[in-house]
């Protein structure tokens, strides 16, 4: 027998929607719509229970890759984060990736690198790849990709970046409360020379956090204090490293550092205990996310909890809904964090002692 009939035998053997439909005596749309999770509470129970019946019966097995092509949609949800490799991301990712799968759906997991042209590319080739959804947390403030997004029909949700579109959902942390709950356990701690360090301020993220350091260096108790910015140009350790190692060779003076995240915070860390600088005796040091393993640092890190979990779970949620319904009312879900004070902040020195840049005090 050739490979050719071999071919039509199996086409014609293999069991098809109609077929399932006319077993069950039930139109063609109502088989399909009582195979399809999404879709099967519009028809009662027990004509689903009959339909999945004759289904197994027959042995049907959806032929996916038609339904993909009919519908433009494929049972894929898009996930763009700026950096794999940074922990904050995991969590969400993983809770994205459960909820979705609930759904029936799968994740595929990009990497835009903090690169407004990468991101742009990775969301039209999702797109070209009829993904079913898009949850970003690359977006920069007022980012034309979100236009980009609209103009392919994608159902678009941003988790911890809020581009501040008005078109687009989003969830995220309220920033602002948490770092301004920073400032004030500085100063209920007697520091009275703060410095904050932030990255650029392109992304809602970097802004909300400035904000909240500026709002809390505006309280009553902060009356006669001096309050630094200084702007990183990365996010990582090394940078971290970097500033602090930086301020230290110019005579420390402030006897607070508050970073924009822990990764900067873990850097100044590494920076002061290279000099023999003491935290918190000399100078405390804070950051924000509480990323794995911070409670295990020597002294473990004060920080700011994102949670994570939620951020992901509430975006998939969030996506699931816009993908039943693409015209529903927009929705800015914001996250209260938490504030967990650890070892690396205490009383502040006395107030005019700087760190001279060949002090080496030894750890205590």
């Amino acid at each position: 027998m050739s490979d050719t009939l071999r071919e039509d035998q199996k086409k014609r053997s293999r069991v098809t929607i109609v077929d399932v439909a006319n077993s069950a005596g039930v139109h063609v749309s109502t088989a399909s719509r009582a195979l399809n999770p999404k879709a099967s509470h519009r028809i009662s129970s027990k004509v689903v229970r009959k339909i999945e019946k004759v289904a197994e019966q027959l042995g049907y097995k959806p032929n996916t890759l038609a339904s993909s092509l009919r519908t433009q949609k494929t049972g894929t949800i898009g996930l763009i984060v700026p950096n794999l490799s940074d922990p904050l991301f995991s969590p969400i990712i993983a809770s994205i990736e459960e909820r979705v799968a609930e759904e029936g759906y799968v994740t595929f997991v990009a990497n835009s690198d903090y690169n407004p042209t990468k991101l742009r590319s990775i969301i039209e080739r999702m797109g070209s790849q009829f993904v079913a959804g898009l949850i970003v947390a690359s977006f920069e403030l007022n980012d034309p990709s979100v236009d980009l997004c609209l103009k392919l029909g994608i159902p678009t949700v941003a988790v911890l970046r809020d581009p501040r579109d008005s078109r687009i959902s989003s969830v995220s942390m309220d920033d602002v409360v948490g770092v301004q709950a920073l400032v004030e356990h500085m100063l209920d701690l007697g520091h009275r020379d703060i410095t904050y360090v932030t990255p650029p301020l392109a992304a809602s993220t970097a802004q909300n956090r400035l904000a909240g350091f500026n709002a809390g260096t505006r309280l009553e108790k902060a009356a006669g204090c001096r309050f630094d910015v200084i702007e990183a140009q990365a996010y990582d350790v090394a940078e971290g490293e970097r500033i602090m190692g930086q301020m230290l060779a110019n005579g420390l003076t402030s006897s607070a550092v508050l970073a924009f995240n822990d990764l900067l915070a873990v850097g100044c860390l590494v920076a002061l205990r290279s000099a023999g600088v003491a935290c918190p005796e000399q100078i405390s040091i804070a950051g924000v996310n509480d990323l794995p393993f911070m409670n295990m640092l020597s002294p473990p890190l004060t920080t700011l909890h994102t949670a994570g979990r939620d951020l992901g779970s509430e975006s998939a949620e969030l996506l699931m809904s816009l993908i039943d319904n693409l015209h529903q009312p927009v929705k800015r879900i914001l996250l209260t964090p938490h504030m967990i004070v650890r070892g690396t902040t205490g009383p502040a020195r006395k107030r005019g002692t700087n760190l001279p840049s060949n002090e080496r005090a030894q750890p205590a």
